[in-house]
């Protein structure tokens, strides 16, 4: 049995840390993740655990906190809309735009374990102008190492690469890789990405750098306080004209920010104003 004063142990470390809010009705998700920390520990309970953890959290368990605590549910192409109108009509927008010193500077700023910005990859390379691809500059960046060595790697179960991706492009973009049941990103395609760790809500964001931004599923697992500065940072890297990219379903609402709502190819994205 799970305390309640356990379970706000967590969720106050995990929120002061990430940003990520579970709030007392949502403590039943924290169950696996604990009783994943109680078998790594080797102690007989979550009682033992929160003993333990209160004493002293080192840097490396503050890294596996992270690691577990996270939300890194993710798939290749999720929602093929606005990835189809990224490639096709977004690109276009910003290079008519002429804003384009230096190429495209793209962030993929919550990346998880990769499916993302090797999806917009092949977004580019298969619906787009693949030239965009090579003259494209592409940061991903995520706050769990854990999640950004998978990234790096580029290596998923089959499992994982059939959550979204359609056959053809598997066949293209990923090689089979021994008898393991494991497919593996192309080098080109993994070569591409600069990864580095960074969290949204203490890492120092630049100023108007990036054509495109993707933040998508991020910001729904933060309280309003912190999805407004997340924002206001993201609002500030992007240059003016640069295209905020969400999630479907996420919104500005309760955010009072310059950006344009506009429609490209049939699918709804956020222009910073010039």
């Amino acid at each position: 049995m799970i305390s309640d004063q356990i379970y706000k142990f967590f969720s106050d470390y995990v929120y002061k840390h990430t940003g990520i809010l579970y709030k007392d009705t949502d403590y039943y998700r924290l169950d696996s993740r604990i009783n994943t920390l109680i078998k790594h520990f080797d102690v007989p309970g979550p009682d033992e655990l929160f003993q333990l953890l209160a004493m002293e959290i080192t840097p490396q368990t503050h890294d596996l906190l992270v690691d577990l605590f996270t939300n890194n549910e993710t798939y290749f192409m999720r929602d093929l809309k606005p990835f189809k109108a990224f490639a096709k009509g977004l690109i276009s927008s910003i290079k008519e735009s002429g804003n384009l010193i230096g190429g495209i500077h793209l962030w993929s700023c919550a990346s998880s374990t990769g499916q993302e910005v090797y999806s917009i990859q092949m977004a580019i390379d298969t619906f787009g102008d693949p030239n965009d691809l090579i003259t494209m500059k592409i940061d991903a960046s995520d706050i769990s190492k854990e999640a950004l060595k998978k990234a790096k790697e580029g290596s998923y179960t089959g499992l994982e690469v059939q959550r979204g991706l359609p056959a053809p492009l598997l066949i293209k973009y990923f090689e089979k890789k021994g008898e393991e049941d494991k497919w593996t990103v192309k080098t080109n395609l993994r070569a591409r990405p600069n990864f580095f760790e960074f969290n949204l809500l203490s890492g120092n964001f630049p100023v108007s750098k990036y054509h495109i931004i993707f933040c998508r599923n991020v910001l729904i697992y933060q309280d309003m306080d912190n999805k407004r500065k997340i924002l206001e940072n993201i609002y500030q890297a992007l240059k003016p004209g640069g295209y905020l990219v969400f999630g479907a379903g996420e919104s500005m609402i309760g955010v009072q920010l310059p950006f344009e709502h506009v429609e490209i190819e049939g699918a709804w994205f956020y222009r910073k104003k010039s």
